[in-house]
């Protein structure tokens, strides 16, 4: 009994202990105006000119210039270059940041940059730092780098600080179940990357174990001041904690407690495998620079969609403006990581399937699906969505060459997807964080773009239909007595139909999965918690 109230005092010491270190009371903070002398701006000012003169029509609408990151090696160039090329302001909005190779390569660049004068704010979301604070404390003290926690728990991963936390998501579990999916960072107002991918090792095929097919969408011009506006909302909300540690914030870089705590943090030694892996050139490559980036970019009128900070009505901001995009009259093609339809999207794609609108979803399978409760809350939905008209495709979890251009060290295989983004009839295109489940859709916030671009829209047309080859998908069907079902039949179960050892195999089971695997997804499946999904 003495042990049990021993251990509820450490643990309500831990709450209040570890809650010193997030301070509530903050500064706001805006964008930064533009600065001609960066070369983001410069860039900027050159292809927009030459697109605004290219569109004659008078009631055209104002463009931004795009370049889809389909690559993992691609998606972190890009990143580096915008970072190396910012002079006024960074802002980093992501949902996981990960202190393996490809983010201490990143952290490098953001604290290069931070040291030549660039003002970085960082928000994260703190569901996934675990023991990362102490870490970000120290980058914090910089007196060019701020960080921002979204809806923190009041302790941290370390010591009796884990058995808080735990505690805490426990029981209050509706406030920290609400979390910031987004991922977003903007350059100088002029560049910015949104789309799927976090920052770690397997979003930018660097995992030799497993790593995922996501997409991002390099954005320049007027439509990142809409997202810089997003960025300062979240910022700036009740939600966010900044980071206090003893001694605050250092008068000036140049000093020796600064140089002390760069040598404490080793970035440069750590990131070091990363940037010789990823900086050398593919053969007949030019490196890539904002220069580079900008003569490839495709100019389309568009529009920045994000949710409010806050979990109230706002929070169907984003899903409104979907709704927004026109109906398809030819083609909807879909890919989510995680796949939970409600019900109204099913009744959307039936009707849809009902005019003649081929409707076709990729999403993964349960080998490929890093998280099994989602996929046992797909799995529920399945004969739903086919009976709705739609075709049906699982992401295979093969390592399947992805680039033709060997480079040590980087694994050109992805066993996950995690890429978030539809086309309707090759004319608009949605890419962004938000998976089409009840978390996306209630829960968290998310971002994203919606650009109408044929050109655009039949890039990642391709790529979403690639996705679906037998090679690396399979196609899911129902069967009626172990042949496919005939309009109006009874379905009486479902297959998996997939190119394998160069012919076409038809499997009655989820494909590559273990008995226990299945038998633990059927489990999950009975859970009356789709709507936390």
């Amino acid at each position: 009994m003495r042990a049990s109230v021993l251990v509820f005092f450490a643990v309500l010491f831990t709450f209040h202990w570890q809650s010193s270190t997030l301070n509530p009371e903050l500064d706001e903070s805006f964008a930064l105006k533009l600065s001609a002398a960066s070369p983001l701006v410069k860039a900027i000012n050159v292809h927009e000119a030459a697109a605004l003169v290219s569109t004659t029509r008078p009631e055209a609408r104002p463009q931004s210039g795009f370049l889809p990151l389909i690559m993992g090696s691609d998606a972190f160039e890009a990143r580096v270059a915008l970072i190396e090329s910012a002079v006024t302001s960074l802002d980093l909005q992501y949902y996981i940041w990960h202190r393996d190779r490809t983010g201490m390569a990143l952290w490098s660049k953001v604290l290069n940059a931070a040291e030549r004068g660039v003002r970085v704010r960082l928000l994260l979301d703190d569901m996934n730092l675990g023991k990362d604070r102490s870490f970000l404390a120290q980058l914090d003290r910089h007196p060019n780098i701020e960080i921002r926690l979204y809806n923190p728990t009041s302790s941290d991963g370390t010591g009796l600080g884990a058995i808080g936390r735990n505690l805490q998501i426990i029981f209050d579990f509706d406030q920290m179940n609400h979390r910031m999916h987004n991922k977003v960072l903007v350059a100088d107002e002029s560049f910015a990357i949104v789309g799927g991918r976090n920052i770690g090792d397997e979003y930018f095929d660097l995992k030799r174990d497993k790593n995922f097919r996501d997409l991002d969408m390099l954005a320049a011009g007027k439509v990142c001041k809409e997202f810089s506006r997003e960025f300062d909302a979240f910022w700036s909300s009740a939600v966010t904690f900044g980071l206090k540690e003893d001694g605050n914030v250092l008068a000036t870089a140049r000093s020796d407690e600064w140089a002390a705590i760069r040598k404490t943090l080793n970035l440069e030694q750590k990131s070091k495998v990363t940037t010789v892996l990823l900086n050398q050139p593919k053969p007949g490559a030019a490196p890539v620079t904002v220069g580079s980036l900008s003569k490839q970019l495709i100019w389309a009128p568009a529009k920045a969609v994000f949710d409010s900070p806050q979990g109230d009505a706002q929070k169907k901001q984003l899903e409104d403006e979907l709704r927004k995009v026109p109906e398809a009259k030819r083609e909807f093609l879909i890919e989510s990581a995680y796949f939970i339809p409600p019900k109204n999207f099913l009744k959307q794609v039936g009707n849809l399937s009902k005019k003649g609108v081929k409707v076709r979803i990729l999403t993964n399978s349960l080998m490929s699906n890093d998280v099994l409760i989602a996929h046992a809350g797909y799995s529920n939905k399945r004969e739903a969505v086919l009976s709705s008209g739609a075709e049906l495709y699982e992401w295979r979890n093969s390592f399947v060459k992805v680039e033709t251009v060997k480079r040590e060290g980087v694994y050109a295989s992805r066993a996950g997807l995690h890429s978030k983004t539809f086309v309707v009839d090759r004319r608009y295109l949605f890419v962004g964080s938000m998976n089409l489940d009840p978390r996306s859709i209630r829960l968290n916030t998310e971002s994203g773009l919606l650009i109408e671009s044929p050109e655009l829209a039949d890039e990642v047309g391709r790529f979403i239909e690639d996705g679906m080859s037998p090679k690396t998908s399979w196609k899911v069907t129902m069967t009626c007595k172990e042949r496919p079902c005939q309009t109006g039949e009874k379905s009486d179960g479902l297959q998996w139909t997939g190119e394998r050892d160069g012919s076409l195999q038809t499997l009655r089971q989820e494909p590559d999965a273990s008995f226990w695997k299945r038998f633990l997804t059927n489990g999950l499946s009975l859970l009356p918690i789709e709507d936390k999904l």
